[in-house]
């Protein structure tokens, strides 16, 4: 699945010049994420009440062309590779136009909110980590059959 998020800029987004600050592109694939997960039927707040969060292990992100205020955006979020303890996500800004504005990676952990040491989401939580695997497959028998077709 891909997930889709439009995201309404603010005023404080940008800089003087009326570019949006390239720190705030993270806080936009973050909400990607979560969007992501509530596409797969879960809340993200219900799950850091049950005691599990993600905290980010890695980020990157390439910046293609810079977004300005006024622009309408939207950010397209991916599963990239999944393991039993870390999701890295793949995410690409872009606005109404259809130009791709920036793209790039995200990979969190899973851990236990108090003791904060890695957890196996197979064991902890299973629904979300098998609706995970489950959007996986599909995706990789899509892209199978599709290269197949080339």
């Amino acid at each position: 699945m891909i997930s889709r998020l439009d995201i309404q800029l603010r005023y404080a987004d940008s800089d003087q010049m009326g570019v949006i600050y390239h720190a705030n592109y993270f806080s936009f694939y973050e909400q990607g994420r979560t969007k992501y997960l509530k596409d797969l039927g879960f809340d993200y707040h219900d799950v850091e009440k049950s005691g599990i969060i993600f905290p980010i292990r890695e980020v990157s992100g390439k910046f293609i062309k810079s977004i300005t205020y006024g622009e309408k955006i939207h950010v397209l979020t991916s599963v990239h590779k999944l393991t039993k303890v870390k999701t890295t996500y793949f995410h690409e800004i872009f606005n109404d136009a259809g130009e791709l504005k920036a793209s790039g990676y995200t990979t969190v952990v899973c851990v236990d909110k108090e003791s904060f040491r890695v957890i196996k989401m197979d064991e902890r939580m299973p629904k979300i980590y098998n609706a995970y695997v489950e959007d996986s497959q599909k995706w990789e028998s899509f892209f199978m059959y599709f290269t197949s077709a080339l």
